[in-house]
């Protein structure tokens, strides 16, 4: 074999390779690189869990100090510094930066007081807590007479003369002044009285039927309203309370009658103002006598308010109208009213 044929016969064969390399890399299917899942970096953190509120000590009154704590954990892989915010009814009131290391706790403490009685909420991060304050009450009486029942007498505006009486809008009304720190009215008390006739004018034979009745033969002919009005006013008269009752405050025997008042808070000098709603006007027949002038006969002898200190020198007791004094009409005993409630002491 020559020379050139034995160069022919080797660029055949790598010609035939180099089809059978590209046919081979023609059918193969392609492959992926194998890629291994990538780790995320490790982050160093702190992470924050919060024990409940505490609140030192647990019944809290005004003025006391008051100490307010947390216990903040950190669960974190690295160290931190919290800073913790105490917001009470949702205003901030102070905060402070809390260091704590990974895997620790540590506590954070506020301390502060409450100036009034009232509703509190209190706050630090996410946890909430809620403080009541009650009003610091002590029972106690007002009262201007000396335990004793002095005697009874007849209501304001007690006159002989028609023209002069007592009209359904006039009141009796009676002048406290309230404690230092200001009272709260829970209750009003009452002593009032029906005279009952001792010298029955109507069977009198001097007289004759008919005149001059009062007293129990008055209660035959016009029976007691079961009703009275209490208002309370205030020193420049401003109404702070009115409601009607349905009680009856006449008695053949003197007799306390209660109603209850929805804690009326009052200052300084106040007024509570009886208007009874009961004014009869009976017109007797005979001629009257030396003590009567006129034929009309008197409501107020009738009703009577009890006297618990019926000779004090500082008469605080009036016929009123609408919360004012009626100069026109004489100053008055003390009556037998009084109150119950509390000194507030905030």
């Amino acid at each position: 074999m020559g020379a050139n044929h034995l160069y022919k016969s080797v660029l055949m064969l790598s010609a035939l390779l180099a089809v059978a390399v590209i046919a081979a890399c023609i059918q193969a299917p392609a492959t992926s690189p194998v890629q291994t899942p990538s780790q995320p970096p490790i982050q160093n953190a702190a992470v924050y869990k919060f024990d409940p509120v505490i609140i030192s000590p647990v019944s809290v009154t005004v003025g006391q100090p008051v100490s307010i704590g947390m216990r903040i954990e950190n669960t974190g892989n690295a160290a931190g510094v919290y800073v913790a915010e105490l917001t009470i009814n949702g205003t901030p009131v102070e905060s402070r930066p809390v260091p704590i290391e990974a895997g620790s706790w540590a506590r954070v403490e506020f301390s502060t007081t409450f100036p009034t009685a009232g509703h509190y909420e209190i706050k630090i991060a996410p946890q909430v807590a809620v403080i009541d304050i009650p009003e610091r009450k002590e029972f106690m009486r007002l009262k201007l007479d000396n335990g004793m029942v002095d005697g009874c007498d007849v209501l304001a505006g007690s006159t002989g003369y028609s023209g002069n009486m007592i009209q359904m809008v006039e009141g009796n009304m009676i002048k406290y002044t309230a404690p230092p720190g200001g009272y709260e009215i829970d209750k009003i008390e009452i002593l009032g009285y029906i005279k009952s006739s001792t010298h029955d004018f109507d069977m009198n034979p001097q007289f004759g039927p008919g005149a001059w009745i009062y007293g129990s033969d008055i209660a035959a002919i016009e029976p007691v309203n079961p009703s009275f009005t209490i208002n309370i006013w205030d020193s420049r008269h401003n109404k702070l309370f009115s409601q009607d009752y349905g009680k009856n405050l006449f008695s053949y025997i003197p007799q306390w009658v209660s109603v209850e008042v929805p804690a009326i808070k009052v200052n300084g000098d106040f007024y509570i103002e009886l208007v009874t709603h009961n004014q009869p006007k009976l017109i007797g027949s005979g001629p009257g006598g030396w003590y009567y002038g006129n034929p009309f006969v008197v409501h107020t002898w009738y009703y009577q308010l009890c006297i618990g200190y019926e000779y004090s020198l500082n008469v605080v007791s009036s016929v009123s109208q609408n919360g004012n004094v009626l100069s026109e009409r004489y100053l008055t005993y003390n009556w037998l009213i009084r109150t119950d409630g509390y000194l507030l002491q905030n």
